[in-house]
């Protein structure tokens, strides 16, 4: 088997060819999850990722739904897919004896499932967070300390939390339904928001377009994390001269300071990816004869993966291209 990047990571087997997560339309294709940058219409991926698409790309977009743990031949090759714990519907791909994490968590998260490490030959794995220096606190304790802060902030005022879009800003709203208080969302957010309660997971939310009364009291509003950077989007700024409190999730806060460049009281290293440690453990777990990394400090991992485990690992971009 042959694995190089290419506009997305190639798979060549007896001749004939699968991409994944291409960064286009490609005929014999699987992508991960509904992150723009690496989704393309036409590709199998799972039916969470498939209702996704369609709200972000438009309904006529098309993609070939594939369950979890099924198993379908692409061009030859035995594909499945699997839980990756990144966002709602993201998964692993299995390609034969090749596994590719995409993004990955092995925490999980209130939106989606956990993943587990399977023994395989090949390894492709993501290094996002693929340097020493991005060690996470655990992800319960991140939660809970996020949880407290919002009870506390709401006591005086309306709390706004910085999120992407889509993944982290629907776990967001999952975890705000804890303290029983509106939850405004901007509309793209929402729409999206509505596949995850088509699947079964009861989101608590109001539009904020469609927000009233609710404005009155305390409330915690979602918005992408542009809107906080200064001088602020018109719904943080309503925040604010509510008196109320802001912060900034992501899991570059554990070694960046956001506060200046954006109107922020706190952040918190809340990632939906897994940390060194878990990319460590991930790896090690797998068993695999040989490691490529992407996505990221592909070169810091790959030699961290070489020296601690005595693994055969490399940048996969630094293969072929």
């Amino acid at each position: 088997m042959r694995v190089f990047y290419q506009k997305g990571i190639r798979v060549q087997r007896n001749g004939r060819e699968l991409i994944l997560d291409p960064r286009s339309r490609q005929p014999h294709a699987v992508v991960s999850h509904a992150h723009m940058d690496h989704l393309a219409p036409g590709a199998y991926m799972t039916p969470e990722t498939l209702d996704v698409m369609k709200v972000r790309m438009g309904q006529k977009a098309e993609g070939i739904a594939l369950p979890y743990h099924q198993e379908v031949d692409v061009e030859g090759m035995k594909v499945s897919l699997s839980e990756a714990g990144h966002v709602f519907g993201s998964a692993m791909i299995r390609v034969d004896d090749l596994l590719f994490t995409g993004d990955f968590n092995p925490s999980g998260g209130p939106t989606c499932g956990t993943c587990e490490p399977q023994d395989c030959h090949t390894l492709v794995i993501e290094s996002t967070y693929g340097e020493p220096r991005f060690a996470f606190p655990p992800k319960e304790d991140v939660l809970a300390d996020l949880l407290s802060w919002m009870e506390d902030s709401l006591e005086t005022g309306p709390v706004a939390l910085g999120a992407y879009e889509f993944g982290k800003g629907q776990e967001l709203v999952a975890l705000a339904n804890e303290l029983d208080v509106p939850v405004l969302v901007p509309n793209k957010m929402a729409r999206i928001a509505e596949v995850y309660r088509e699947h079964g997971h009861p989101l608590r939310f109001i539009p904020y377009a469609q927000a009233n009364e609710e404005k009155e009291g305390a409330y915690v509003l979602l918005a992408p994390s542009r809107a906080f950077k200064r001088p602020g989007s018109a719904e943080v700024q309503e925040v604010l001269e509510r008196g109320g409190r802001t912060a900034f999730t992501s899991g570059w806060c554990a070694v960046y300071d956001f506060r200046r460049s954006h109107h922020l009281d706190a952040q918190f290293p809340l990632s939906d990816h897994g940390d060194i440690d878990d990319l460590m453990w991930f790896v090690d777990a797998c068993n695999p004869r040989e490691v490529y990394t992407c996505l990221g400090y592909d070169e810091e991992l790959a030699k961290t993966i070489r020296v601690k485990l005595r693994t055969k690992a490399e940048p996969l971009g630094k293969r072929w291209f």
